[in-house]
């Protein structure tokens, strides 16, 4: 029951970080190593979202009986 809970508040967290008025931050005229500030901004949490993910699948690779 604990991996649902986690996964919950991770999908809360990840859904606002991509609603609109966070989206809207990084929504400028801006570049950052040359990379637009969305691009980069949507890339981080399209990583970390993969990464909470792989670790939550990992950890909960042990619970399971064989």
């Amino acid at each position: 029951m604990r991996a649902r809970e986690f996964l919950g508040a991770c999908f809360v967290v990840f859904a606002a970080l991509l609603a609109w008025p966070l989206l809207s931050i990084p929504n400028r005229v801006a570049l950052v190593a040359g990379v637009p500030a969305l691009v980069l901004y949507l890339f981080a949490v399209w990583a970390a979202l993969v990464a909470v993910l792989w670790l939550a699948a990992r950890a909960s690779a042990g619970d399971e009986p064989p």
